[in-house]
Formats: C-alpha cells, sequence, structure tokens
C-alpha cells in the first residue's frame, strides 16, 4: 500500500471515528435531557417500553440509535415517555384512535396498557 492511501485511509478512519463519537454524544444528551427530570419509576418505565420498540420494531441487525429513521419505531420510542406522563384520559384517548395510532404507537399502548394494569 502506498503512503498516500495509507493516509487517505487514516483521514476516512479518523472521520468516521469522530462522527461516530458525535453521534454517540448527541443520543447520550438527548436521552439525558428526555428523561432525568421523571422520578426513577419512571424513568424505568419508559426504559423498558423503550427496548420494547426496539425489539418489536426493528430487525435484529439495526441498533436502536436509528430507531428515530424508522417510523413504527419512532413513533413507539416517543409514545412510550408521552403514555407515562400523560393523563390516562388522554393516553387512552390517543391509544383509542385508529388513524393515527400506527403499529409502533400500538406497541406503546400495549405495554402501557398491561403495566398499568399489573
Amino acid at each position: 500500500m502506498s503512503s498516500k492511501s495509507s493516509s487517505t485511509l487514516l483521514r476516512i478512519t479518523c472521520i468516521l471515528w469522530l462522527l461516530s463519537s458525535a453521534l454517540s454524544a448527541t443520543i447520550a444528551a438527548r436521552a439525558s435531557k428526555d428523561s432525568n427530570s421523571l422520578p426513577l419509576p419512571m424513568q424505568l418505565r419508559i426504559w423498558q417500553c423503550r427496548q420494547r420498540c426496539y425489539h418489536q420494531t426493528l430487525l435484529k441487525t439495526t441498533p436502536p440509535a436509528l430507531c428515530h429513521s424508522r417510523p413504527d419505531c419512532y413513533m413507539c420510542h416517543d409514545y412510550c415517555r408521552v403514555l407515562v406522563v400523560a393523563q390516562w384520559s388522554l393516553a387512552a384517548a390517543m391509544c383509542a384512535d385508529r388513524v393515527f395510532c400506527s403499529r409502533g404507537c400500538r406497541t406503546a399502548c400495549q405495554f402501557h396498557r398491561h403495566y398499568t394494569a399489573a
């Protein structure tokens, strides 16, 4: 391998590493901002719900960081938090909306119903 191609490969590797570090930092900051203001039991419930979202709406080889690029996963991820902090009447109305409540929404609603019934 020539010196020039080694140098180019090293630069590309560094750029990819920097981009992945920036993405990880952004995800961590968003997760921290999203749930730190809630009591720990609520944070745990949101985390458990989101784990179900990842399991049911993403392919096994897809990292959870890509959830926001998949509509069903993103809807599920978002609703996991909304359903925990919303009034029960609002949460029930959101889950009952058959037009707006997609597969991801239904996944979060099922988790929420199961958790609140227990």
